[in-house]
């Protein structure tokens, strides 16, 4: 089940809306150009599974409901959260970036929270295994770990600089005190 977290920008202690139904969820990633999937096809668990086999599990899977997506132009991020008792320093998480072309995020095993910066919005998905996104080029954003769980994606594009990532310079990544959903 996805939930998102509507905050505005200004204020990141406390969401305006928290939305729990894929038919509110849809429309409010959509303003922001953002597409969300959720595939039902079994495949194996992460451990099973080296990064050229996530590779290609993750090409087959698109091409089985018609996304051409060429997995050539791809990479796998292995994102681990830290354990449920460590201090997580706020300034040491991810920074805010944008992607140079669109790409897609397919979530082949754990769970990641994806936090995206549109218009004086902060969007918080938590994402899934099985949740394919597609992001559009230059949209703001950031993945942090879910807490004492282990994330495997595939982030792909058109083209090889489609993944080129560059960082915003805004500091609201350090600001926002991620909540697991």
């Amino acid at each position: 089940m996805a939930i998102l977290a509507v905050y505005a920008d200004d204020q990141l202690q406390m969401p305006t809306k928290v939305l729990t139904h894929t038919e509110d969820i849809l429309p409010a990633l959509a303003d922001a150009g953002v597409m969300l999937q959720t595939l039902e096809q079994q495949w194996p668990a992460r451990s099973m599974m080296e990064g050229a086999q996530a590779l290609r599990i993750a090409g087959e899977l698109l091409a089985s409901i018609g996304v051409e997506q060429n997995m050539e132009f791809a990479e796998v991020l292995e994102l681990e959260g830290p354990p449920g008792y460590a201090e997580v320093v706020a300034d040491e998480g991810a920074s805010e970036q944008t992607l140079a072309g669109d790409s897609l995020w397919l979530f082949l095993d754990g769970a990641a929270t994806l936090c995206i910066h549109h218009g004086e919005k902060l969007l918080v998905l938590g994402c899934r295994r099985g949740d394919l996104l597609a992001l559009p080029a230059g949209i703001a954003h950031w993945t942090a770990p879910v807490t004492g769980r282990q994330c495997l994606i595939v982030r792909g594009g058109a083209h090889a600089e489609a993944l080129s990532g560059a960082s915003t310079g805004s500091d609201i990544a350090s600001r926002y005190p991620v909540l697991e959903l």
